[in-house]
């Protein structure tokens, strides 16, 4: 499983994609789909796909957008070797304590 991770320029998506520039945002996504990727918050995405050379072609594709390859600022990937979504845990609600050791 890998992840990308990137955080845009605002001011400069707004000056090399224009306005509204938040639709950069689903263009971005359309094109990491191609690769199987899913955004799971903000500008991250992550692939069940263990084949590091579709995370390489995904990076090209999105390096090969100019006014992306303009406006990001910070661009990460990375390996998930164990993955825990503990959304529910946070979102419990209970009139009384709980702590888990």
């Amino acid at each position: 499983m890998y992840a990308i991770a990137f955080d845009m320029n605002i001011s400069s998506l707004e000056k090399h994609y224009g306005k509204p520039y938040n639709n950069a945002y689903y263009e971005i996504a359309s094109e990491l789909e191609k690769y199987n990727f899913y955004r799971i918050q903000g500008s991250t995405y992550v692939t069940d796909n263990k084949d590091m050379g579709n995370l390489i072609l995904a990076i090209d594709a999105l390096a090969y957008i100019e006014w992306f390859a303009n406006a990001v600022r910070d661009i990460r990937v990375f390996r998930i070797e164990d993955w825990s979504d503990l959304t529910q845990v946070v979102k419990i609600k209970s009139t009384k304590k709980t702590f888990i050791n």
